[in-house]
């Protein structure tokens, strides 16, 4: 379950399946996602993302023009939980994706890039 400052509830969104298989792995610590990277509103399960090496803060994946994985970031996990972004409360997740298998024409932002960058993570077509 994402946690920010913003209280209250959130209705049911989504509903999305991206995994293909119940024995996955997810990052220990959980992580941070920088509000002021995502979009505002909703940030659909199954979204790719990276860890800023200078702000130790995730952000959505972005495929870089040189053809490898772009400097500066490590870390490139898959988004398990939906969450609503205002722009401004980072929000702490949980459930971020280190190994296992997904459907990949599922998720938000895979490329071949990062797949190459995931090696622990079969991604399965349906």
């Amino acid at each position: 379950m994402p946690y920010n400052l913003n209280r209250g509830r959130t209705e049911f969104t989504g509903g999305k399946n991206i995994l293909a298989s119940t024995h996955l792995q997810f990052r220990e610590v959980g992580g941070t996602l920088d509000a002021t990277k995502f979009d505002t509103g909703l940030v659909e399960v199954g979204t790719c993302i990276v860890r800023n090496t200078t702000t130790g803060k995730f952000e959505p994946y972005e495929e870089a023009t040189a053809g490898t994985f772009p400097s500066g970031y490590d870390d490139p996990v898959i988004l398990n939980v939906d969450f609503v972004n205002d722009g401004v409360n980072d929000t702490i997740v949980g459930e971020l994706i280190v190994r296992g298998s997904v459907y990949g024409a599922k998720l938000v932002g895979v490329t071949d890039e990062f797949k190459a960058a995931t090696p622990m993570i079969r991604y399965v077509y349906q």
